[in-house]
């Protein structure tokens, strides 16, 4: 895959998805409504041509901006009330489950797990199979997201003995869930990405008297005469111990002698005391 734009995780996922455009054409015949009906919801407005007749048989192309669709309710609207009277024709694409925005919005959510933890997060840098990975996301959260809306369904008795058991779909599209959400989650413990991925920290060790981080220096041979080399990792804390404004930490310096506390100073600086072998 060489094409690392959102469109094309949106294209990939409609190859797994198998919701692919599909054609209708509709005669509205005489518009009396500024609003009309489109034969389908979920349409690709950038699809749809209207056209109207000036005669019987001479189509005249309704300009795009006198026009305004409602892709998700599949509802068309006449900006123009010149067109009111007229016979119009309309044709275009419209998608079974999923709007591109949708899986734009998916492929989102995905995205920000798979590059969790990384330092950059523009797709120009990921490998093929991490491409791959988010576009196995985005199926598992577009598939949660058509299972949330199946679940409001509910089964259909008539009188007549007639039953429609709403909730197969459901089910359906649960178990379809559940193997892509698998493999979608072996996939990222294989290649160690997103939020479960496995971590590694340097442990820092705190010097006991005086609170501070002993310092670590980077392994040499035995044998290796250089000067050692001072190693800085990052350390991972909490957001308090990061964000020492007045606001959010309170912070309370200790005096030198420790009164405070009861310490003794174990120093020689300073007036003699016990620990410096005098009695003051």
């Amino acid at each position: 895959m060489t094409d690392l734009s959102t469109q094309s995780l949106i294209d990939g996922s409609r190859e797994f998805l198998r919701d692919f455009p599909i054609f209708f054409e509709t005669d509205v015949g005489m518009v009396d409504v500024t609003t009309v009906r489109l034969p389908h919801p979920l349409i690709l407005s950038s699809s749809i041509q209207a056209v109207t007749f000036d005669a019987p048989t001479t189509p005249v192309a309704i300009p795009a901006e006198a026009i305004q669709v409602d892709e998700r309710n599949g509802l068309l609207k006449f900006l123009d009330t010149s067109y009111l009277g007229k016979r119009v024709m309309i044709n275009g694409y419209h998608f079974s489950w999923f709007l591109d925005g949708d899986l734009a919005f998916h492929a989102g959510r995905t995205l920000v797990d798979v590059s969790y933890g990384q330092s950059n997060t523009d797709m120009s840098s990921f490998t093929p199979i991490e491409i791959d990975t988010v576009i196995m996301g985005t199926v598992v959260s577009a598939l949660w997201s058509l299972a949330t809306e199946l679940a409001l369904d509910i089964d259909v008795s008539t009188p007549e003995g007639m039953y429609i058991p709403a909730r197969q779909r459901y089910t359906q599209v649960i178990q379809m869930w559940q193997q892509w959400a698998q493999a979608f989650h072996d996939r990222m413990e294989a290649l160690n990405l997103g939020v479960g991925k496995l971590e590694i920290f340097w442990l820092r060790r705190v010097a006991y008297l005086t609170n501070r981080l002993v310092p670590l220096y980077k392994e040499r041979e035995i044998d290796d005469r250089r000067p050692p080399q001072r190693l800085y990792p990052p350390i991972p804390m909490g957001e308090a111990a990061l964000d020492e404004t007045p606001e959010r930490v309170t912070m309370e310096e200790i005096g030198r002698g420790g009164q405070d506390l009861g310490w003794q100073t174990i120093g020689t600086s300073g007036a003699p005391n016990q620990w410096a072998g005098g009695q003051g």
